[in-house]
C-alpha cells in the first residue's frame, strides 16, 4: 500500500510539473503573439500585469485555432501539388551528374480523391480572397509549394517505415533472443537503427511542415499583420468599426463628427461611430484609430474616459 501511494505521489508530481510547464509555454506563446501584434501597430501599452493571464490564454487559443484552420487549407493545396514535386525530381535526376544522381525510380505519391476534391473545393471557395490582393495569392502559392516539397520526403519516409513494419516485425525479439546468431543480431540491429533514423527524419519533417505556414508571414509582412489582426478581433482585443462613448477632454481631440444625447451630455460624453479599436482590455489605456482624408490618426485614451459599444446579432 505504501509503495502504491509513493508511486502515485511521484507520478502526480511529474504530471503536475508537466502541466505547469505546458501552461507556462502556452502563456509565453500568447504573450509572443500579443507582442508581435503590438509591434505591427507600433504601440507599447503600460501597466500590463499577471492578472491579464486569461487574456494571454485566449490569445493563444485564438491564434492556435486560426493557424490550424489556415494550415489545414494550405496542407490540402500542398499535398495536391506533391505529384508535381515527383515529376520535377524525376526529371532533374536524369540530367544530374552520375556521382550525385539518385539512380533509382522514386515512388509516385498517391493522393486520395477526397484530398484532391477538398483542394478544388477550397480553391473555389477562396477564389475571391486570392484575387483580393496579389500578396495573398503569393503567400498561398509559396506556402503550398514548400509544403509539397517537404511532404514528398515525408511520404517516402512513411513508405519505408511501413515497409520495415511489414518485412521486419520482430527485430527487437531477435536482438533479445539468446539463441539467435551474432550475424542475425547484427542484421537486426542495423535494420532497427535504420528504422529509427526514418522515424526521426519523419518527426523532423513533421515539425518543418507545421512551421511552414508561419515562415512566409515574416517575408510577406502584410500577411502576418492580417493573421494577427484577425486573431485579435476574435479575442476582442481589437474591434473593427465600432461605436465609442468618449468623455472630454479626449472627445475634443478627435476630428470626426460627434453626437450626444440629453442623458449623457450632462457628463460631457460624446458618441463617435465607425472608429477602429486597435487595442483594449489589457493595461489602463485603449488605443483607437480613425482616418481623416488619407491620414490615419491614433489616440491613446485612459479606460475611465472611454466606453466601447459591442453589438451582437441574436438569432431567434
Amino acid at each position: 500500500m505504501y509503495e502504491l501511494a509513493t508511486r502515485f505521489l511521484n507520478n502526480f508530481s511529474q504530471w503536475h510539473e508537466v502541466t505547469l510547464t505546458t501552461i507556462k509555454a502556452i502563456i509565453a506563446i500568447g504573450i509572443m503573439c500579443l507582442v508581435a501584434y503590438l509591434l505591427s501597430i507600433g504601440y507599447i501599452p503600460s501597466e500590463i500585469s499577471f492578472g491579464d493571464t486569461l487574456v494571454f490564454l485566449l490569445i493563444f487559443v485564438a491564434c492556435s485555432i486560426v493557424y490550424a484552420g489556415l494550415s489545414m487549407v494550405l496542407f490540402f493545396f500542398g499535398i495536391s501539388l506533391t505529384p508535381l514535386v515527383y515529376l520535377t525530381f524525376s526529371t532533374v535526376d536524369k540530367y544530374l551528374p552520375p556521382h550525385i544522381r539518385i539512380g533509382k525510380k522514386l515512388p509516385f505519391p498517391k493522393i486520395s480523391i477526397l484530398t484532391l476534391c477538398a483542394s478544388l473545393f477550397l480553391l473555389f471557395t477562396i477564389r475571391g480572397l486570392l484575387l483580393l490582393h496579389w500578396k495573398i495569392s503569393l503567400y498561398v502559392a509559396v506556402t503550398s509549394a514548400f509544403i509539397a516539397l517537404f511532404y514528398y520526403p515525408f511520404y517516402i519516409n512513411r513508405l519505408k517505415i511501413k515497409e520495415f513494419g511489414n518485412k521486419f516485425e520482430n527485430l527487437k525479439d531477435i536482438i533479445d533472443d539468446p539463441d539467435a546468431s551474432d550475424n542475425l543480431k547484427k542484421f537486426a540491429k542495423t535494420k532497427l537503427k535504420r528504422l529509427e533514423t526514418h522515424i526521426k527524419d519523419s518527426i523532423q519533417i513533421t515539425i518543418f511542415l507545421i512551421l511552414t505556414p508561419l515562415v512566409p508571414m515574416f517575408f510577406i509582412g502584410d500577411i502576418g499583420k492580417l493573421f494577427l489582426g484577425y486573431t485579435m478581433q476574435k479575442t476582442g482585443v481589437s474591434i473593427e468599426n465600432t461605436t465609442l462613448y468618449i468623455k472630454v477632454p479626449y472627445a475634443s481631440l478627435i476630428d470626426l463628427p460627434k453626437t450626444t444625447t440629453k442623458e449623457i451630455n450632462k457628463d460631457k460624453i460624446f458618441i463617435f461611430k465607425d472608429i477602429k479599436v486597435l487595442f483594449q482590455g489589457i493595461g489602463k489605456n485603449t488605443l483607437i484609430s480613425y482616418k481623416v482624408k488619407n491620414i490615419e490618426k491614433q489616440i491613446v485614451i485612459p479606460n475611465e474616459y472611454i466606453i466601447v459599444e459591442r453589438i451582437k446579432k441574436v438569432e431567434e
